[in-house]
């Protein structure tokens, strides 16, 4: 499609047809490729999903209680896999009939007809595409929603723990008992980084006012309101790249501005990656397996998801 466009751009739908839409007809097979690539995935997700249901209920067959709210909360993490797979579905439906409107539109080209004979079916492709950039934008918003309710419950244990103290996890922690805490705990409300022991230790060394306890340390350093991170998600990002930059990595000014920059508008990193990470290395590390679909071999530390899926819902 893309030669078919750069053949008569500057005639007859360089007439009638704004530049955003041809844009839109240039990128189309990418973009259409992407979308069958995502229905792909979201097919192996409901595998998982289906797989781990089976093997939780195995393990809580023998408590009535737990078993009925675990299946309430399966279901909905189901229809959120549905709710994806039927949005892509449909977007994928709607690129085939831009490309058969397109086509057609193409044939009637190359017979020479007269260019007002094309111009309505012309209007009608413009009108085709420009549902289908609403739809994409929609399909985009709404699978970003769901893919959290469903990447929460293939990350949590069998009970939820979005509504425990923090303070209360750690108060019987001391540097005898301590180990290095090397997940990143996504809860509804708060996030819990990760952390070293030698890290523990050396604030309550250099800052023993502030710090008495494992516990001050680990309250005030590492654990941190999802608000913080999401309420000026671009500007988190900003703020956590650079201190990461300039605090961790004891870069220039200059270099850690650019940085931070340039992952500040990334939508598929979130800044609590940022925050979690302990140097520029681990960063870019996650980017290169999350660009290659590969963050099963993100070793650093894991994610865990500890939200509610009915909650997550109806929090949006």
């Amino acid at each position: 499609m893309e030669n078919n466009v750069d053949e008569i751009k500057n005639s007859i739908f360089g007439q009638y047809m704004k530049e955003e839409h041809l844009k839109f007809l240039s990128d189309f097979y990418e973009n259409q490729e992407k979308v069958t690539k995502d229905i792909k995935n979201i097919e192996q997700k409901r595998k998982r999903v289906i797989e781990k249901i089976s093997d939780d209920k195995k393990k809580i067959a023998d408590d009535p209680r737990e078993l009925r709210e675990y299946i309430n909360d399966s279901e909905s993490v189901l229809e959120a896999v549905d709710r994806i797979y039927n949005n892509l579905d449909q977007l994928l439906n709607n690129y085939r009939n831009v490309e058969k409107n397109f086509m057609f539109i193409v044939k009637k080209y190359e017979l020479k007809l007269e260019s007002f004979i094309l111009q309505q079916d012309i209007y009608r492709l413009s009108d085709l595409i420009n549902s289908t950039i609403l739809l994409e934008t929609n399909v985009v918003k709404d699978n970003e929603r769901n893919e959290v309710i469903v990447d929460s419950f293939l990350n949590r244990n069998l009970k939820y723990k979005y509504g425990r103290n923090a303070a209360a996890d750690f108060k019987n922690l001391n540097l005898d008992n301590l180990e290095d805490n090397l997940e990143l705990r996504v809860y509804e409300k708060r996030v819990e980084l990760p952390y070293t022991k030698n890290e523990i230790k050396k604030y309550m060394e250099l800052y023993p006012q502030n710090y008495k306890t494992v516990q001050d340390v680990i309250l005030k350093e590492f654990i941190v309101s999802i608000s913080i991170f999401n309420k000026h998600p671009t500007l988190s990002k900003f703020k956590e790249a650079y201190y990461l930059c300039r605090t961790k990595e004891m870069m220039t000014i200059f270099d850690s501005f650019n940085y931070a920059k340039s992952i500040m508008f990334r939508s598929d990193i979130n800044a609590y990656i940022i925050a979690a990470t302990k140097s520029k290395r681990q960063l870019e590390d996650y980017i290169y397996c999350l660009e290659n679909n590969q963050l099963d071999k993100f070793k650093h530390f894991n994610i865990v998801y500890n939200i509610n899926p009915m909650t997550t819902r109806k929090s949006h």
